[in-house]
């Protein structure tokens, strides 16, 4: 049986840091009237992420099978 483990929410700050560090990477302008929305899409994939990594399988648990062909 999986077991949960408690790992730290994303801090608010580091997300910005990700926002402003990718804009500044890619060369995009940044919009005042689209930066809450951006944040708020960067929290919710942190707090998925933080989800699935929180369930430790173990080594019981087996993967799906690989294709080979």
């Amino acid at each position: 049986m999986p077991t949960e483990i408690q790992l730290p929410k994303v801090g608010d700050a580091a997300l910005e840091k990700l926002l402003d560090g990718a804009l500044e990477a890619h060369a995009i302008a940044p919009q005042p009237e689209w930066r809450a929305e951006a944040l708020n899409n960067l929290r919710t994939v942190a707090d998925a992420a933080t989800l699935v990594r929180s369930l430790d399988l173990g080594d019981a648990e087996e993967p799906a099978p690989v294709y080979r062909p």
